[in-house]
């Protein structure tokens, strides 16, 4: 690198400027001396071989005398960059007596880069041609570390986080990417607006504002967590820095903002804290050292314990325990997984104020510090102290519901013989009514054929009737005709006469009989009546009967269905029971 021009002050250069061969006053003399005390000194010919070097240089650059005397400059410059034109042009602008300054990056004896802000001045003759050139030099190396470092810090700085640089009264002068990124803004739409673009309406008018701007204008420092306004009236959360910039009098001039988004934490932690406000008032919270000392509690705990803070903090959460509980290996356990970290979660018994139970349905986190460690336990608690004395009284009622329903399935097991026994009755009165209605049926038949039989009978009487009648009549002309016989004819009327008794005998006994059918008749169609109703009953008896038998299973049926429900009810009620107590 042949050098730069830094812009500085630089004494030693305007001092070699004014070097003449033959012109040295004492003063000149003095000041040669003041600068080799003070400063790496180098004589070189115009073609750039060493003629001499002092203490300083050959230290600053680690060398002895002997190693550089006749040696070209290049020696002390990069590898490559003595065969640049730049190079080439450095030597030649020094060979026409033009002086050269800035700041130089050189290399040490061991391979070390060496800054040194140097002045390379022509040394004229009488007749003002240059003869030589004299280098005084400084070494600037650690500035150049520190700027170096300075401007990667600001590299690094500009590319991870928001920068934007305002004037002391608020005007935006110059923002980088990540901000305007991060507000949505083109540099053009904000260069030259006020800060005020960022912030919400009601908070630009207030008088904290004002006094914000007014602190950072005096030069004070200010840095915190910030609600901003983007392009789009989406809210953006900042964590940044407004950090004044000095001039070298020390007065402010202008305002440098670092910043951070910090929205999505912001946001996340406020849901956090949201969920821990709702926890806090929806349940008792109280915190631990690793120790079991009570550190806090909120006021849900205390209601449920019955204590104030006052009375806790400090003590021991064994007092919260019975003598029996405090004592037990569990307990010791219990503390000693809370310190390995474990959580630890289920309902206990806990002894309030005055010795009153109370139980809480709780869980023991052990909160951990950035390294992992163990730094307390907070436990989240509900009281279920009626859900418990709930559950007491239900298992104590479960216990007499069981013996109810114990003999509910042993009545219902007499309902179900019963229900059998009446089964079978109604199915023997099923088959004994079905018997009756054959009979009846039969029965009937019987009737039937005597009604016709009867009027058979009835028919042949009638004939008898008919030939009894002409038989009488036979008999009465035979007398007729007997009579007119005389007493030729005596004998045969007495034959007519008995014939004729015999025949209206005859026909008085066929009457008789046909009087008796009839009658025979109209009993046997009463008969015949009576007998149909009979089956009608019986046919009615039938279907009560069968109706009934019928209903007697399905009773019978449900009975058992009803058993088996009562056996599960009484099976739910047991492990109910056992859940509870449990």
């Amino acid at each position: 690198m042949v050098g730069r021009s830094s812009g500085m002050t630089e004494q030693v250069a305007e001092a070699g400027e004014t070097l003449e061969m033959n012109d040295s006053t004492g003063s000149d003399a003095f000041l040669l001396a003041a600068l080799h005390g003070s400063q790496a000194v180098a004589e070189f010919d115009l073609d750039g071989n060493i003629l001499s070097a002092n203490r300083n240089f050959l230290s600053l650059l680690g060398y002895e005398a002997a190693e550089v005397a006749g040696q070209h400059h290049r020696m002390f410059v990069a590898e490559g960059e003595a065969d640049t034109p730049a190079y080439r042009d450095f030597w030649k602008k020094l060979g026409r007596g033009e002086c050269d300054r800035g700041e130089y990056l050189r290399c040490a004896r061991d391979g070390r880069p060496v800054w040194i802000q140097a002045s390379y001045n022509p040394v004229c003759d009488g007749g003002g041609r240059p003869v030589r050139v004299v280098t005084f030099a400084m070494d600037v190396t650690e500035r150049r570390r520190r700027l170096a470092d300075d401007a990667g810090k600001l590299a690094a700085i500009d590319r991870s986080q928001a920068v934007i640089e305002f004037d002391l009264a608020g005007t935006i002068l110059s923002a980088n990417e990540n901000f305007l990124d991060l507000m949505g803004y083109r540099m053009e739409d904000i260069r030259g607006l006020h800060h005020r673009t960022f912030v919400a309406p009601e908070q630009a008018g207030s008088a904290e504002y004002q006094a914000f701007w007014e602190r950072l204008g005096r030069g004070e420092f200010s840095s915190g967590e910030y609600r901003r306004i983007g392009r789009d009236g989406r809210e953006v959360w900042i964590q940044a820095s407004y950090n004044p910039v000095f001039d070298p009098r020390g007065r402010p001039v202008k305002v440098v903002k670092f910043a951070t988004d910090v929205t999505e934490a912001k946001l996340r932690n406020a849901e956090f804290q949201a969920k821990v406000a709702a926890m806090d008032l929806g349940q008792a919270v109280i915190e631990f050292d690793l120790d079991g000392h009570v550190v806090s509690a909120n006021r849900n705990f205390l209601a449920a314990i019955g204590y104030t803070l006052r009375e806790i903090q400090g003590q021991h959460h064994s007092m919260f325990c019975s003598d029996e509980y405090r004592q037990s290996r569990e307990y010791r356990d219990f503390w000693l997984r809370l310190n390995e970290g474990q959580f630890v979660s289920g309902r206990f018994h806990r002894v309030g104020k005055y010795g009153r139970d109370v139980y809480i349905q709780a869980t023991y986190n052990p909160i951990f510090d950035l390294g992992g460690r163990v730094m307390k336990v907070v436990k989240y608690a509900y009281d279920v102290t009626k859900e418990v004395e709930l559950e007491k009284r239900i298992t104590s009622k479960s216990s007499e519901m069981m013996v109810s329903v114990r003999a509910l399935v042993d009545s219902i097991g007499a309902i179900a013989g019963s229900s059998g026994s009446a089964s079978e009755t109604a199915s023997q009165s099923a088959a004994a009514a079905e018997a009756g209605h054959r009979a009846v049926h039969q029965s009937m038949a019987s009737i039937d054929r005597i009604q016709a039989s009867s009027s058979k009978v009835s028919e042949i009487v009638r004939v008898i009737g008919d030939i009894a009648n002409q038989t009488n009549l036979l008999a009465f002309n035979a007398a007729i005709e007997a009579a007119r016989a005389g007493q030729h004819g005596v004998g045969f009327s007495v034959v007519a006469a008995e014939v004729r008794k015999l025949a209206e005998r005859s026909s008085d006994a066929a009457k008789e009989i046909s009087s008796l059918i009839e009658s025979s008749v109209v009993q046997v169609n009463q008969g015949a009546e009576v007998s149909k109703s009979a089956a009608s009953s019986f046919e009615g008896i039938m279907s009560s009967v069968q109706a009934t038998a019928f209903s007697v299973m399905e009773i019978a049926e449900s009975t058992q269905r009803q058993r088996q429900m009562a056996d599960e009810v009484s099976s739910l009620i047991e492990a109910l029971a056992r859940d509870v107590s449990h």
